[in-house]
Formats: structure tokens, C-alpha cells, sequence
């Protein structure tokens, strides 16, 4: 199955990183100009969230006080609400956008306060449990801001969540270094996920941040799209583009559309990886109160 030059725009989502090298405000603006959109293409992040919350659940845990790290649309916030119908909840965003719709969605929801900030630099007050999905891979500081979590739990509490790992559009990744040998003229872009802290890196930062009883689980996922500018079109859909994207010529971009095709097609389409990870890691009871 080959894929038009054309169909594919010059100037798409991905760009060099470093380490994961991201500027905020770009990807408040991404996920922000794609919070009308999210819930329609982010089935993977659906699901990641649901296990969350039932891993959550079925510690028995009550938990009074939950801060939610990039809330986005409010889907998590929503299955936080319904499994902790008492609690008291503060769900932040980076971007505006995205809290908006946020409140449209949980509109008449009691007990929720909402917070535009950046949950990696600022954690305000004190939470039994901090969570968050498909979040923590942004981050620029991954260690530092495991360590201000540590600080705003009390003895006992809990940091969960889920995220992706480096594994995730492996199959991209693959299709341009291919592309590159053909056209070694053109710069190659690096993919963001290919700077995603692994499930072992997570683990150290939280074992430095001084948790214990970490629990670590990783899962690899294939999923089925259509077609490439299908799979590209979601990914935009949902703001989850580089925030410093760069130009790649239309020949690069052919080149790698059929690698890809000849490579990862399958029955109903083109196959796509996520890395998928849940962490949980629980504040000793004589920890230090921070």
C-alpha cells in the first residue's frame, strides 16, 4: 500500500529533542488548541486512565484529598470523581483550553477545585493521593518533580500514575531511520517518545525521592489505524505534536511512508506501538513530613 507524497503535510508534529527538551509554552498552546478534539482520537489515554483508577480502587484506600497533574479534558478527574465520591479533588492543567473544557464536561460536579498551572514546578497545598495519565512523559524535570510530590504527601500517601514509555511509535521512529539512509541530505527528525523516561528510570526517581513500596507495571500495546495520515491525524488531534517542530521535505516523508507500509501494514491497516506504564509509590509512615 503506498502512500502519496502529498498526503502527508511538509511540516508535520515532530521535531528534535533533547532529553526530552520541551517549551512549556508551546505545549500549552498544542493541548490547549486541541481540547475540543481530545476525547475523539485519545483511546489509548482512555484506557490507560480506567486501569489507573481500578488499580487505585482496589487498594480499598480512602483517600480525602486528590490532586490530579494535567487534568486535560477531565476525563480522569470524572473516574476520580465516581471512585472517590468523597474526596476532595484539585484537578490543574498547563493549558486554559483544556480546563474549560474540563468544566464543561464535569459541569454541576461538586467538590472539584480547578487550577491552571504546571503541575511539574507547582504543587499547591497537601493530598493524600497525587495521580495523573499520559502526563508524566512531558515532563523536563521527571526527578525534581517526584521530589515535590514527595513533599506535599503526608506520611502514607500515595503518588500514582500512568504514562508512556520510550518504546511508544517505535515503528516511526524505525520508518525514518530507514528514509534517512536513502536521503542523507535531509536532517532527521528525532520522535518525542524516543526521549520518554523508561519504567526503570521512574523507579529510580522515585526510590530518590525517597518512596517505598513502589510498584512498577509495563505493558507493550499494538494498535490498529487505518492508514499513516490516519495515525498522524490523531496524534495532532490531540495535541500531542513537538514543541519544536522543524520542516521535512516531502521526499522524506514519502520515503518513510513506504517503509512503514511495507514494514508494519497488517489486516486493517498500519500497526502502531505504545509503551504503557503504572506507577505507584507510597510515602513511608516515618517519613519526613516535608
Amino acid at each position: 500500500m503506498a502512500l502519496a507524497a502529498g498526503s502527508i503535510a511538509p511540516t508535520v508534529w515532530i521535531g528534535p529533542t533533547a532529553a526530552l527538551e520541551v517549551d512549556k509554552i508551546r505545549l500549552q498552546h498544542n493541548f490547549g488548541r486541541q481540547a475540543g478534539h481530545y476525547d475523539r482520537f485519545a483511546q489509548v489515554q482512555r484506557r490507560l486512565a480506567q486501569e489507573l483508577v481500578q488499580n487505585l480502587a482496589d487498594t480499598g484506600q480512602a483517600f480525602g484529598r486528590i490532586l490530579e497533574i494535567g487534568c486535560g479534558t477531565g476525563y480522569l478527574t470524572g473516574l476520580l470523581r465516581q471512585a472517590f465520591p468523597r474526596a476532595q479533588l484539585t484537578a490543574l492543567d498547563l493549558a486554559p483550553a483544556a480546563i474549560r473544557t474540563a468544566q464543561t464536561r464535569l459541569a454541576g460536579t461538586a467538590g472539584i477545585h480547578w487550577l491552571v498551572a504546571d503541575g511539574e514546578q507547582e504543587v499547591p497545598g497537601r493530598y493524600d493521593l497525587i495521580t495523573s495519565s499520559s502526563v508524566f512523559q512531558w515532563f523536563t524535570q521527571p526527578a525534581q518533580a517526584c521530589r515535590r510530590y514527595y513533599q506535599a504527601l503526608p506520611p502514607g500517601g500515595v503518588l500514582a500514575f500512568a504514562t508512556l514509555g520510550p518504546l511508544t511509535f517505535q515503528e516511526l521512529v524505525q520508518s525514518f531511520a530507514w528514509a534517512g539512509q536513502l536521503h542523507p541530505e535531509s536532517r532527521l527528525p528525532a520522535i518525542p517518545a524516543q526521549y520518554f523516561a523508561g519504567v526503570q528510570d521512574w523507579q529510580g526517581y522515585l526510590a530518590a525521592a525517597g518512596f517505598q513500596e513502589i510498584q512498577p507495571r509495563r505493558e507493550v500495546w499494538q494498535e490498529i489505524y487505518p492508514d499513516l495520515s490516519a495515525f498522524l491525524r490523531a496524534v495532532r488531534g490531540m495535541g500531542a505534536t513537538s514543541t519544536r517542530p522543524q520542516f521535512l521535505s516531502r521526499r522524506l516523508l514519502a520515503a518513510m511512508a513506504d517503509y512503514y507500509y511495507r514494514t508494519f501494514a497488517q489486516e486493517g491497516g498500519i500497526r502502531v506501538t505504545y509503551e504503557v506504564m503504572w506507577l505507584t509509590g507510597t510515602k513511608p509512615l516515618t517519613g519526613e513530613e516535608g
